[in-house]
């Protein structure tokens, strides 16, 4: 037996055996299933402007959960859309990564502006979430982490 913890196969094995358990190790967890929602927001003029006025609220999103648990995320300082128009979220969430692309339709010109949106995200379980909100329409985005408990409340500015 001595001879063979000095052996070369030894060494061999123990090194196939080392390095299935390095493998093993580092392979990377299941993310789980794709779940999408579509969600149209609720639109508001919340500045109380007209059409004429510069939009002065930075482009944000709030995000504040309730006591049941739903996620009510405002989306603040949206430009050039009106109460005919729409804005809409695409919603993926792939484990504990929340990704949101953001669909805006200006609508007709003569109807009252908008600045804000809102939407109910009710289908989150508690727990904490990386966010990623995507607005293509204005070339913005914003990432942040969410916590799903009571009383959370947080603001994120949309960036270039």
């Amino acid at each position: 037996m001595p001879d063979f913890l000095s052996s070369v196969e030894f060494y061999v094995y123990a090194t196939l055996v080392a390095a299935a358990i390095v493998a093993f190790l580092a392979r990377p967890s299941s993310r789980g299933e794709a779940r999408q929602h579509l969600l149209a927001g609720e639109l508001s003029n919340a500045t109380g402007r007209n059409w004429g006025e510069i939009a002065t609220v930075q482009p944000a999103i709030s995000l504040i959960v309730r006591d049941d648990g739903a996620v009510v995320l405002f989306r603040h300082g949206i430009d050039g859309v009106s109460t005919s128009g729409a804005v809409s979220l695409a919603i993926t969430v792939i484990g504990f990564d929340i990704t949101i692309e953001e669909r805006i339709v200006p609508g007709n010109d003569i109807d009252e502006p908008i600045d804000t949106a809102t939407f109910v995200l009710d289908f989150l379980a508690p727990d904490r979430y990386h966010l990623k909100y995507n607005s293509s329409a204005t070339s913005r985005f914003a990432t942040t982490t969410l916590l799903v408990r009571p009383d959370f409340n947080k603001q994120v500015n949309l960036i270039n």
